[in-house]
């Protein structure tokens, strides 16, 4: 039951490993892209409890793994998505064949416990660009933030580095130097031409950062900058949005802008020291 599932699911059967009083693992292969030189292989073990005659008494399967997934995290990330998009769905499928074809034998003090994995496409870190050149992607997030009232703190933007961090400063108060800091992270990876392949962007974001002192003439400014911050980032999200969201990663969306935790928030405590 469980071989002709993955065989119709896009997967080839590769062996048993069947022991005595250890879980019997099936092997299969997922037929990925033939130009793919990579081939995941996927276990799925059932715990088998047999009678005299060898029928389950019960046998439980459960949830497959990948057993190259050390490979699959090292594969560029844009393979990484085409591989998830495909072989996800395909594993779900197979459980969801076992489950029609093994209902009459399902026990019913069990039932049978699957929740589809597939929850549509995600990105590593955040949303996620292609086709454009880090220096370009970096001169649109720039704008966005300032239109929005941030200040910038130039840095360069090599074309191909693979971590970038632009600062920007908030102020607190239009009159003085100093504000809240506000940082945006690339993550990136590049196609033969250079071009993002894709380039992920992230906010660092520390609510519990230390203010400059407001002084007599700035009480007004910080009772209001709560407000005002927020009120800018989400014009800066929306800016970005507008400009970037053609570029997106193919299957992506534009991901909602997070939630944090508002100004003056109290850090988390440190973990607990483990004691051995």
């Amino acid at each position: 039951m469980v071989s002709k599932a993955f065989q119709k699911s896009d997967f080839s059967f590769v062996a048993v490993d069947e022991q005595k009083n250890r879980s019997t693992v099936f092997e299969f292969k997922f037929n990925a892209d033939p130009k793919m030189r990579f081939v995941p292989r996927v276990l799925v073990s059932a715990d088998e409890l047999l009678d005299g005659k060898r029928k389950c008494n019960p046998c439980f399967l459960r949830l497959a793994e990948i057993k190259n997934a050390k490979e699959v995290k090292a594969l560029p990330w844009m393979v990484q998505y085409d591989l998830s998009a495909r072989i996800v769905p395909a594993i779900d499928n197979a459980y969801a064949a076992i489950e029609s074809a093994g209902r009459e034998y399902v026990d019913p003090a069990f039932l049978f416990n699957y929740k589809r994995q597939w929850e549509g496409e995600k990105t590593l870190f955040g949303n996620a660009f292609v086709g454009l050149s880090l220096p370009s992607l970096k001169e649109k997030i720039v704008r966005a933030y300032r239109s929005a009232g941030f200040l910038s703190v130039e840095s360069e933007a090599p074309p191909r580095a693979s971590e970038l961090t632009l600062t920007f400063s908030f102020p607190v108060d239009p009159a003085k130097e100093g504000g809240v800091i506000y940082k945006v992270k690339i993550y990136s990876q590049y196609d033969e031409d250079g071009r993002c392949y894709p380039c992920e962007v992230v906010e660092h974001y520390d609510s519990s950062q230390k203010l400059p002192p407001a002084g007599l003439s700035g009480v007004l400014s910080r009772a209001t900058l709560e407000p005002r911050f927020a009120a800018a980032l989400s014009a800066a999200y929306e800016s970005m949005r507008t400009d970037l969201e053609r570029y997106l990663r193919p299957r992506s969306v534009f991901l909602e802008q997070p939630k944090r935790p508002p100004l003056g928030s109290t850090p988390l405590p440190p973990p607990p020291i483990a004691v051995t």
